[in-house]
C-alpha cells in the first residue's frame, strides 16, 4: 500500500548529474517515457526517463501541484527503501517546470510484454524463471513493515534487466495518481489495480477500493498467463469495458482460449487459485514461488522445457 507515513524530513534530495533525455520510447495514460543518459562524477549512465503528466490537477493551482509532487517524493522514498534484485533500481527524480520524472536504470531488453514478442526461442523453463523473478520481487514488497502493495502488475511493468532477470517496476504510481483525483486516461473501472484484465474483481466492484496484496495476487495470476501464452488474460474481447463486465460477473480467462497452455497443465490451478473471487482465499507469494519453481522442475524433468 501507499505509504502516507513518510516524512518530509525523509523525502529524498533531487536528481545529482545533468539529465538528458536522447530517445522517445513511448505514452502511457500518465506517462512519458524517454531513454536518456545520466551525466555525473564525469560518467555517462544510460537511464530510463519517466515523465508524469497528469492531464489535469484536481484542485488547480500551485496548491494542488505542490501536493501532487510532495506525493511524487513520497513515492520515491518506498521505492529507495524496497531495494530487491527483483526491484528496478530507483536512482532518483528531479522537477522540471512542475513536471516530475522519475529516473531509473535504462533496461535495453525492454519489459517482459517486449521480451517475449521478441524472442520466441524462449523455453517453458525460461519463462516460468522470469516470473520466479517478478514473484519473489512482489514477495519482497508485500513483506516489508508495512507491507507495499505494487497496484499494477502487468508484463509492461515488468522489466528485462542486462543479466535477463525480471525486475518489478512502476509499483505505486498508478494508484497515487488516482488518489490525488489526477485525469490519467486509465480504462479501468476505478482507475486502479493495472489495466483491464488484469486488476483484480474486488477493485472493479466499488469505486473506493484500495489495492491489497490479495489483489496484487490477482494480478500475477494474469502475468502467469501473459507469459506463458504470449496472449492477455482476455485478448479475444476487443473492449476495456466489456472485459470489466466479464471480470465483475466472476469469469476468468479459460484454456479454450488460450490453446498455448493445454487444460492439463498444472498452472491453471494455480492461476485460478490467484483468481478467487475471495481476496482471503488466495495463495500467497511463497506459495506461489514455490509452485512456480516445482514447474520448473517438473518441465525440465520431463523434457516438456523446449516447448
Amino acid at each position: 500500500m501507499l505509504q502516507p507515513g513518510v516524512q518530509l524530513h525523509e523525502l529524498p534530495p533531487p536528481l545529482e548529474g545533468v539529465l538528458t533525455p536522447i530517445e522517445f520510447i513511448g505514452w502511457g495514460g500518465y506517462s512519458e517515457v524517454r531513454r536518456g543518459v545520466l551525466t555525473r562524477g564525469g560518467k555517462d549512465i544510460p537511464v530510463g526517463i519517466k515523465y508524469l503528466k497528469p492531464r489535469n490537477l484536481r484542485d488547480g493551482g500551485r496548491l494542488s501541484r505542490e501536493r501532487f509532487e510532495t506525493r511524487i517524493k513520497r513515492e520515491t522514498v518506498i521505492w529507495q527503501k524496497a531495494q530487491h534484485e527483483n526491484i528496478l533500481a530507483f536512482i532518483g527524480y528531479q522537477i522540471d517546470q512542475g513536471m516530475p520524472m522519475l529516473v531509473s536504470p535504462w533496461c535495453e531488453n525492454g519489459n517482459l510484454k517486449v521480451y517475449i514478442e521478441e524472442h520466441p526461442e524462449l523455453t517453458e523453463c525460461d519463462k516460468l524463471k522470469l516470473l520466479c523473478d517478478a514473484a519473489r520481487g512482489l514477495e519482497h514488497l508485500h513483506s516489508l513493515k508495512p507491507p507495499v502493495v505494487h497496484g499494477d502488475i502487468k508484463p509492461d511493468n515488468v522489466m528485462i534487466t542486462e543479466n535477463i532477470r525480471a525486475a518489478l517496476a512502476d509499483f505505486g504510481v498508478s494508484r497515487l495518481m488516482v488518489d490525488l483525483g489526477v485525469r490519467t486516461g486509465l480504462t479501468t473501472a476505478g482507475g486502479a489495480g493495472g489495466p483491464a484484465g488484469y486488476q483484480a474483481i474486488e477493485l472493479m466492484q466499488a469505486d473506493n477500493a484500495q489495492p491489497t496484496d490479495k489483489s496484487d495476487v490477482y494480478s500475477f495470476g494474469g502475468l502467469i498467463l501473459a507469459t506463458m501464452t504470449g496472449k492477455s488474460p482476455f485478448w479475444h474481447i476487443r473492449t476495456d469495458a466489456v472485459i470489466v463486465t466479464t471480470i465483475v460477473r466472476g469469469i476468468t480467462p479459460k484454456p479454450e482460449n488460450h490453446s498455448e497452455l493445454p487444460p492439463t497443465d498444472l498452472l491453471w490451478n494455480l492461476m485460478g487459485r490467484c483468481w478467487n473471487p475471495h481476496p482471503s482465499q488466495r495463495p500467497g507469494m511463497k506459495e506461489i514461488i514455490d509452485e512456480l519453481e516445482a514447474e520448473i522442475g517438473h518441465r525440465a524433468g520431463s523434457g516438456s522445457a523446449e516447448s
